[in-house]
């Protein structure tokens, strides 16, 4: 077996992974010391990035102990930890003794490169594992993005519980030609367009009614 050392990774529990240009202070960082490789089929890593998974207990036993992690001035032993590696995306894997995934990361993009290099000349092992769960709403919106879609569906919210008429008219008129007649036409015209995960849309709305909440201020 081979390992890598001496990466950074960003642990998450959700099922979207967190993009190395996503990456922030406030997530869940740590160095490793070392960990070791695993080549695997594309389908693998396609299913790892969308569903929680639970893998065979033959495979636990080829990684128990094998990783080890800084922890303040000590190196603790990560109990099941991997990097498991296409040809074209390399994911950091951390298990349960029962074999399920409870955290993943993606790597940066250096160290990323310096994986894939490392694993060409290795074998593809066939890994068996259940799906638990899938993703059925997979989105490609940046952490950004995201946070701006929901603060979107949170305001539309507000509108609508505190029937903003005058509100949602002004943003309306900014955005749609069309005239609609109706709170409940133009609030759910609304709604649909901000889930349609248009980032130019969303971005565009979200600083408007940033601006509108400055101007408050």
């Amino acid at each position: 077996m081979i390992y890598t050392y001496d990466i950074l990774l960003n642990w998450t529990k959700e099922l979207r992974l967190k993009e190395f240009y996503e990456w922030s202070l406030d997530d869940d960082l740590e160095h490793i010391k070392k960990i070791p490789l695993i080549r695997v089929s594309d389908n693998f890593i396609k299913d790892l990035l969308v569903s929680k998974i639970k893998l065979d207990k033959n495979f636990l036993i080829k990684i128990k102990d094998r990783a080890e992690g800084y922890f303040h001035n000590d190196i603790d032993i990560i109990d099941y930890a991997v990097i498991v590696a296409s040809s074209k995306k390399a994911l950091a894997l951390e298990l349960d003794e029962d074999g399920v995934i409870i955290y993943k990361s993606s790597l940066l993009l250096d160290e990323e490169e310096e994986v894939l290099e490392m694993i060409e000349e290795l074998k593809t092992t066939e890994v068996n594992y259940e799906i638990l769960k899938r993703n059925k709403n997979i989105n490609y919106l940046t952490r950004k993005e995201e946070k701006e879609k929901n603060f979107l569906l949170k305001e539309i919210n507000k509108i609508k519980v505190n029937k903003e008429d005058a509100k949602l008219n002004y943003l309306y008129q900014e955005f749609f030609e069309e005239i609609e007649d109706g709170f409940d036409k133009k609030l759910k015209k609304l709604d649909e367009e901000v889930k349609k995960d248009n980032s130019s849309f969303n971005s565009k709305l979200f600083n408007l009614l940033k601006l509108a909440t400055i101007k408050k201020k």
